[in-house]
């Protein structure tokens, strides 16, 4: 954020809501992680859970972009 003292402009905007829904986005993911374990599925719970905990794990690698800050700054 490279705005003066006490004023947004454009880029800090973008970086709030990045963050924003990056937060949102973790948020979901662990509430949803938290209670797949509690879901009654029979039979068909052995097949559903691994699915969903790589569809997590892969999601929360989506969402951190899988970049280091290094190549962040440098595109």
């Amino acid at each position: 954020m490279a705005s003066e003292k006490f004023k947004l402009d454009m880029d800090d905007v973008k970086g709030l809501v990045k963050n924003a829904l990056l937060v949102g986005g973790a948020a979901a993911l662990t509430f949803i992680g938290e209670n797949v374990a509690d879901l009654d599925l029979g039979n068909t719970g052995v097949l559903f859970v691994p699915i969903v905990a790589v569809a997590i794990n892969t999601a929360v690698q989506w969402l951190k972009d899988n970049r280091t800050d290094q190549d962040k700054i440098e595109g």
